[in-house]
């Protein structure tokens, strides 16, 4: 018998605007991020999405990712895991004004490098990411197909620890509303 689980990045959130802000905006726009539902105009390509009717549904608890499964499957997720929880976006108080997006990557590169900060670590994103990819193959144990609809930093860590368990991996994308699909034989 085969097992399957699907991950799902959340579709475009409403509050994805890409302005020049300072660290104190940019702390702003994470909160405004984090609190975004989807944008009335984000919606899945349904030739990508897989035939998900047999499918046990979870999500992270964000707004985003369950307005996400939401309309993926015109119902509520059957479960919220906070393990799916995107890996924190970090804050650095650097004196310098730039569009959103930069700040993401450029603190997100500094606290890969280890320097930390009020949010969680890089090693505790990646030990949580972990404890999704035990919470999903347990699932799977019991279900035989997962959906997971989440975020693209949490969904290619999970990813690379299913790999690592001997999952095959038979689709990719980390787009908004990308599939990345995996299979195992029990």
């Amino acid at each position: 018998m085969s097992m399957e689980i699907v991950l799902v990045r959340h579709g475009e959130p409403v509050a994805n605007e890409n302005k020049k802000v300072t660290a104190g905006g940019f702390t702003h726009w994470i909160q405004q991020y984090n609190k975004s539902f989807v944008v009335s105009h984000s919606s899945p390509d349904k030739k990508n999405i897989p035939n998900i009717t047999h499918h046990y549904v979870v999500s992270s608890p964000l707004r985003r990712a369950v307005h996400s499964a939401k309309i993926l499957t015109n119902n509520v997720p059957d479960e919220q895991l906070n393990v799916l929880k995107e890996m924190d976006i970090p804050r650095y108080k650097i004196p310098l004004t730039l569009k959103a997006w930069t700040w993401v990557y450029l603190c997100r590169l500094l606290w890969m490098c280890g320097i930390k900060g009020n949010f969680e670590t890089f090693k505790e994103a990646k030990q949580r990411a972990e404890l999704a990819t035990l919470s999903l193959i347990s699932m799977a144990n019991n279900q035989q197909k997962i959906l997971a609809v989440g975020h693209g930093v949490m969904n290619l860590y999970i990813r690379k620890n299913l790999k690592k368990r001997g999952w095959r991996l038979t689709e990719k994308s980390s787009k908004y509303w990308g599939v990345t699909r995996l299979e195992k034989t029990q």
